[in-house]
């Protein structure tokens, strides 16, 4: 289906300008709490040592999928009724019910460790299952009251919550470990003390509301809604992080710590549009049109790519410098150069799934995305398991970047009734060149003033990247006054 006409009108850019400008403050939020993140990277991985890293990643890896499940996918569910049924109440009330499902789930999941933790092979881990179990739990339930301090638009609060769970959670879990005993224990501990601190100044700014047996009507239209979203975004994360399992298995811990490092640098992009579409669903779901919501749809997708390019061309170049800083030599990082590129240039399908996942999800067609997510994941696992073995770490980041592609298209042909149709040729051809290139620098060695200049060059992508970002973000300006011929316009 093609659409009559490309021109954007002033409330599509409207509305385009609020999600760059004042919804975009979330996502300067989240990445001061990734970049703060970040820079705790370096004395993590010297402070544990890789095998210790290692145990991280897993636990980590085992506290997203409790974390999803024990979701019930409440929160987008939650942010729906408060702005397409404008029903407040019923928000809180779907906090309170979340509070309750994430304590069963958590539950479950901690008496019934010795029965999933043998065939992961973490048998001799359980302490850190069972801290990954406190903080998925506690995690879910910060995560719908957060969901709901950003229907409300309340950025302090919302802040407030954020970076206690994200920056103050690392520094006290490195702290942990610091003076600890340098284990992945120690570590986990501080990241379940502040996720618990969180969840207390979560309900304290946004208090639930108790789900009664005459919000029967209100629980069936959130959980036909979210529940699709469980498996949807457990597919994703198996999507995104089956890899690491993979290479665990087949390769050792050694191997998935760096694996770990590389995807860390290479997918913060990737990581930065996952946030800032969930921060822009509130607003979507807002737009009662399906005219102007696609629209809005369409051109805040081709800026977004836009805004991808000097993204890619600046973590291509910049990415040497950064993995020797992130990484102690243990680690190998001059070999991670290609894994770092394909893992970088998936942010292309990944952008892509997510434009068409936006358009679904404010239709309500969630099962369509749960499908799509599932065949994409199931994609991942068997390209990692087919590739891992010639090709080592490039042959997941490979896997990872295909099984994207295969998402993008099960979600285009599933989403055939959503016309917002292919991004302009030319942004088309600047993704293509960005892309080349930096596949192209991987050839390029990384070592005394070609290290130095590829790092500038890095930091030249920055302004480049604002510059769209401003213009993007600004208001349209009014319209002229139109005078009618032969009459003075007033002065």
């Amino acid at each position: 289906m093609k659409t009559a006409s490309r021109a954007v009108s002033s409330e599509t850019q409207g509305h385009v300008a609020r999600l760059f400008g004042r919804d975009a403050a979330y996502l300067v939020l989240w990445a001061t709490q990734l970049l703060c993140a970040a820079l705790f990277t370096p004395a993590l991985t010297r402070v544990l040592g890789v095998t210790q890293f290692g145990t991280v990643t897993t636990a980590n890896a085992t506290m997203q999928v409790i974390f999803i499940v024990a979701g019930f996918g409440l929160q987008t569910a939650a942010q729906r009724e408060y702005a397409a049924n404008s029903n407040p109440l019923g928000a809180r009330r779907l906090l309170g019910f979340a509070i309750a499902g994430a304590l069963l789930v958590s539950a479950a999941a901690w008496l019934t460790i010795g029965l999933w933790s043998k065939p992961m092979g973490l048998t001799h881990e359980t302490r850190a299952l069972q801290l990954a179990v406190l903080w998925a739990g506690s995690s879910a339930i910060t995560n719908v009251s957060l969901g709901l301090l950003r229907s409300q638009d309340r950025l302090a609060a919302f802040c407030a919550v954020s970076l206690l769970q994200s920056v103050l959670a690392e520094a006290l879990s490195l702290t942990y470990a610091w003076v600890g005993h340098a284990s992945a224990e120690d570590f986990l501990w501080g990241q379940v003390i502040a996720q618990l601190a969180a969840v207390v100044l979560g309900l304290c700014l946004a208090p639930p509301a108790m789900i009664r047996a005459a919000d029967r009507k209100l629980l069936e239209r959130a959980l036909r809604y979210g529940l699709p979203l469980v498996p949807s975004v457990l597919s994703t994360f198996v999507l995104s992080t089956s890899d690491r399992l993979i290479v665990q298995a087949q390769l050792g811990s050694e191997a998935v710590a760096r694996y770990q490092i590389a995807y860390n640098v290479a997918a913060m992009p990737m990581l930065l549009l996952s946030v800032l579409s969930a921060t822009w669903m509130p607003r979507l779901f807002g737009i009662a049109d399906d005219s102007e919501r696609h629209d809005v749809l369409r051109v805040s997708r081709d800026a977004l790519y836009r805004l991808m390019v000097p993204v890619i061309v600046g973590f291509a170049c910049g990415a040497p410098l950064v993995l020797r800083i992130w990484a102690p030599a243990q680690y190998r990082p001059d070999q991670l150069r290609v894994v770092v590129s394909i893992i970088l240039i998936t942010v292309v399908p990944f952008a892509a799934q997510l434009a068409m996942s936006r358009t679904l999800m404010a239709q309500g067609r969630t099962g369509v995305i749960a499908l799509a997510t599932f065949i994409g994941a199931a994609a991942n696992v068997a390209l990692n398991l087919w590739l891992i073995p010639p090709l080592g770490l490039t042959g997941s980041a490979l896997a990872t970047l295909l099984a994207y592609g295969v998402l993008y298209a099960v979600l285009a042909l599933g989403g055939r009734g959503a016309p917002i149709g292919p991004p302009p040729r030319k942004i088309q051809a600047q993704l293509a060149v960005a892309t080349g290139l930096a596949l192209a620098v991987t050839g390029v060695a990384a070592t005394g003033p070609l290290l130095a200049l590829r790092g500038l060059a890095g930091l030249l992508a920055v302004p480049w990247f604002l510059r769209i970002a401003v213009r993007t973000g600004q208001k349209p300006r009014p319209a002229a006054p139109v005078v009618a011929s032969g009459a003075r316009a007033d002065t």
